[in-house]
């Protein structure tokens, strides 16, 4: 059961504008992020960490900090230029306890590195990288292009013995072929 129906040019051209329009109202929502909201843990079960340590977001994500633990603080030690992130409120000396939180979103793209007051020679350090994908790059992007260059000194070895085996080679060719049993008349 077939049945055929005819596109006027003015029917198509209807349903092309109405297809343009939808797409422009899309991309131009598109333009303006949906803001999301992420959790870091500050002292996860009473251990001296930031959970997680190492966070890649878009620009314009909601970085939610939790106490979960006692005596606790963010400072801010490097930042992009012009980001004004001040980290936990009342500076390196203001510390916190659990169930305090502290919001911040991140809108300037670049790497941002904090840590706790009192726990950062225990290794209490984070880093929060905002890119336009908001994930880390691919092993290939991350500067690892292949194998590693060969140093000169061990081609120069690879060479050497190369030519050794061939001399070698050589040489058992040559006595295998004319003999190597010389006899010296006395």
């Amino acid at each position: 059961m077939s049945t055929q129906s005819s596109v006027s040019r003015r029917r198509f051209l209807r349903g092309a504008t109405g297809a343009a329009a939808v797409a422009g109202v899309a991309v131009a929502s598109g333009g303006a992020r949906a803001q999301t909201t992420v959790e870091v843990a500050v002292g996860p079960g009473g251990s001296l960490v930031y959970e997680p340590a190492e966070l890649y977001i878009q620009p314009g994500t909601e970085v939610r900090f939790v106490w979960e633990s006692d005596n606790h603080n963010i400072v801010v030690e490097k930042q992009p230029e012009g980001a004004g992130w001040s980290g936990s409120e009342g500076g390196a000396g203001a510390l916190y306890n659990e169930g305090h939180e502290s919001v911040h979103t991140f809108e300037t793209i670049g790497e941002y590195e904090y840590y706790c007051t009192p726990h950062r020679s225990a290794g209490m350090v984070a880093t929060i990288i905002v890119n336009e994908s908001g994930e880390a790059p691919a092993a290939a992007d991350a500067g690892s292009s292949g194998p590693p260059p060969v140093p000169d000194a061990a081609k120069s070895l690879g060479v050497a013995t190369i030519v050794g085996l061939f001399s070698t080679l050589g040489l058992a060719y040559f006595f295998l072929r004319y003999g190597g049993n010389y006899e010296l008349e006395d």
